[in-house]
């Protein structure tokens, strides 16, 4: 916790936080960054290929938000949540794809002000999705190897 916090500090005049994971490894450090500064009402994008741990990250995040029961996927459904410290939406918007035309009202009701929401694949939402108070940009080595590059809203972290 000790050394995110510097890193986040450090980190602060450049506006974002950059944190390497070994592959399997504890997520727990990426997620206190985002969580230290969240908020309800935040929308956190996370951005990253198939496989890279979006997922794995939204589990990482509620579990510190106090979210005891098990955190899946929402690939099929579009969105869960969860019963945290605020409560926990999770969205994945992959199975939008390009596709216009859908009503949007039923995930648009996952985003309130009690939550705290986090949107995998926030691209298949840009024209009505709320703005993002954090971004996650998620790159994925050959070797497994993460690499989370944290992007606060200006004012935030």
């Amino acid at each position: 916790m000790l050394a995110v916090a510097a890193a986040v500090a450090a980190a602060a005049a450049d506006r974002f936080v950059m944190i390497t994971v070994a592959d399997g490894g504890d997520l727990t450090p990426v997620a206190e960054a985002i969580c230290s500064a969240a908020q309800a009402g935040d929308c956190v994008y996370l951005h990253g290929p198939i496989g890279a741990g979006k997922t794995t990250l939204v589990q990482a995040c509620a579990r510190l938000l106090g979210v005891s029961e098990p955190v899946t996927s929402p690939t099929f459904a579009l969105a869960h949540v969860y019963d945290g410290t605020p409560p926990v939406a999770h969205l994945d918007l992959y199975r939008l794809g390009e596709a216009t035309g859908r009503d949007t009202a039923d995930l648009l009701a996952y985003l309130t002000e009690d939550v705290i929401a986090f949107v995998e694949w926030p691209e298949y939402g840009s024209n009505w999705l709320p703005a993002a108070t954090c971004s996650v940009e998620i790159g994925l080595a050959a070797d497994g190897v993460r690499q989370f590059a944290i992007s606060p809203a200006a004012g935030r972290l």
